[in-house]
């Protein structure tokens, strides 16, 4: 096995927030927001409108600081919107307003939703992954993963991540590029192979025959990783080569000696000009697919629990067709516990895919 002396890729570190913002979450799944005149009203959509934060007198709106009175009991409050009362359910929000995750990921092509899930959704996904808590279980691979627990559609509907790829990319017309999975890294043995470096689907052949996209040219993809487990430098979190979104190419041979007429046993870079990004459970990492990455060396004693996703526009197409697992979950149980926002939400990533998918 590698010595430790030989892990030298530089360390960004997400640290766990302080407090979070919060959502008033209506009963079909909208969020409540203040439109340009200040009235109150319901959004799909996640952006700086639907942010709120606890206020003594109230609820405070985060972006205009606009305080609204509500009767609080618990978890709930109640709201007068177009006339009609409404119980909204207080819900776990971000640490920052949408509009700075965007800025950051316009900015370097990555960004950080730092422990955006919520813990309930994050025990859910560990259950299915067999990490953590549940590691004394197997992965079950006989259904799709979605169509096992709530908490993996409702991850994948996550509504501030799902608007700051549609932000980022420049249309709201985006299909998922593989059914969503979860993957539960190993420790490593010193001997298997380990994933090499690489950007994405479309920067690089894929099996559905797509051609590889101009890295110039506008933007086709963003992956996104969510951190099922805590992720650490020594349990394999992802390296990246931060900022490579900008490079002209694919990463070079030298990070990748096994693929280039080296010893096939032989591990990719892993030296300083590579970065590692340690955040922990319950948080999202956003990037555009053309970044340079890799799974990690999981140095650890347990399994690093991830859901890996690639958001696509439309004329992309996907690495596996995600169809049939969009009637897989309206057939099942799984589909009732969820609102009718993330319901649309995952039909319609599943489901708008190009014909020749």
């Amino acid at each position: 096995m590698q010595g430790e002396a030989e892990f030298q890729e530089r360390v960004v570190r997400a640290e766990r927030p302080r407090r979070h913002f919060v959502f008033l979450i209506s009963p079909d799944g909208s969020m409540l927001g203040l439109d340009a005149d200040g009235a109150p009203a319901r959004y799909d959509d996640a952006d700086d409108r639907v942010v709120w934060d606890r206020a003594a007198d109230g609820l405070r709106h985060v972006a205009t600081g606009r305080t609204v009175a509500a009767d609080i009991e618990g978890d709930t409050c109640t709201l007068t919107v177009g006339g009609e009362e409404v119980t909204f359910r207080i819900g776990h929000g971000p640490e920052k307003l949408p509009s700075a995750y965007l800025e950051h990921l316009r900015r370097e092509g990555w960004v950080c939703l730092t422990c955006l899930l919520p813990p309930d959704i994050v025990e859910g996904l560990q259950r299915v992954a067999g990490t953590d808590r549940y590691e004394h279980l197997e992965m079950n691979n006989d259904s799709p993963k979605v169509c096992q627990h709530s908490a993996v559609g409702k991850a994948i509907s996550e509504p501030i991540s799902l608007w700051l790829i549609r932000q980022y990319v420049g249309t709201r017309d985006l299909h998922l590029g593989h059914p969503p999975g979860l993957t539960a890294l190993p420790p490593y043995d010193g001997e298997r192979r380990v994933q090499g470096w690489h950007a994405d689907i479309p920067y690089i052949p894929s099996v559905g025959g797509n051609p590889v996209a101009d890295r110039g040219g506008p933007i086709k993809a963003v992956q996104r990783n969510v951190c099922v487990s805590d992720f650490r430098k020594d349990n394999g979190a992802t390296a990246y080569k931060l900022g490579s979104h900008r490079a002209p190419t694919n990463p070079p041979p030298a990070w990748n000696p096994g693929r280039h007429g080296g010893d096939p046993a032989a591990r990719p870079y892993s030296g300083p000009d590579s970065d590692v990004l340690e955040a922990p459970a319950g948080s999202i990492v956003l990037y555009d697919a053309r970044t340079w990455h890799r799974a990690g060396f999981n140095r650890s004693r347990r399994k690093r629990g991830a859901m890996l996703m690639s958001f696509q526009t439309a004329d992309v197409i996907p690495k596996r067709d995600t169809r049939p697992t969009c009637k897989r979950l309206h057939e099942s149980p799984v589909y009732g516990e969820l609102d009718a926002r993330q319901r649309r939400e995952l039909t319609e990533l599943l489901m708008n895919q190009p014909d020749t998918a």
